[in-house]
């Protein structure tokens, strides 16, 4: 998360300086996209949770919210569609969100200027 959240304030950053010879930027900000990635990460959930120590109950809870957002996550092809609707647009939006969880989402965060409202969202992921 804080690795997606370093590139979206790299691309705000880069986005003004590119334009100004002619390049376009467009962040994009899916959901949850039903794929193998998560089956193929291979991961002993039961030994993260052992070696885990204090946070094995955020991970557990975090693990559990994870695995249900992707057994409701949208097709490849829901996902694309916005993506392609960018790469085709004469002026792309900065931002674009692949499904409707991830626009809501993005307006949360976008309208919560002292960062509570997105602390409470997201510390339900792990209680």
């Amino acid at each position: 998360c804080a690795a997606k959240f370093a590139v979206e304030g790299f691309m705000q950053s880069l986005a003004p300086v590119a334009a100004t010879v002619g390049v376009e930027v467009t962040v994009v900000e899916p959901g949850a996209v039903a794929s193998e990635f998560v089956a193929n990460l291979d991961l002993d959930v039961p030994t993260l949770l052992a070696a885990a120590g204090p946070y094995g109950p955020a991970l557990k809870a975090y693990i559990t919210r994870t695995q249900q957002s992707f057994g409701n996550a949208q097709t490849p092809a829901e996902a694309a569609a916005p993506i392609i609707d960018a790469l085709t647009a004469a002026r792309p939006p900065f931002r674009i969100q692949t499904s409707p969880w991830a626009r809501d989402f993005v307006a949360t965060t976008l309208a919560d200027l002292d960062g509570s409202a997105v602390q409470s969202l997201t510390g339900t992921w792990v209680r």
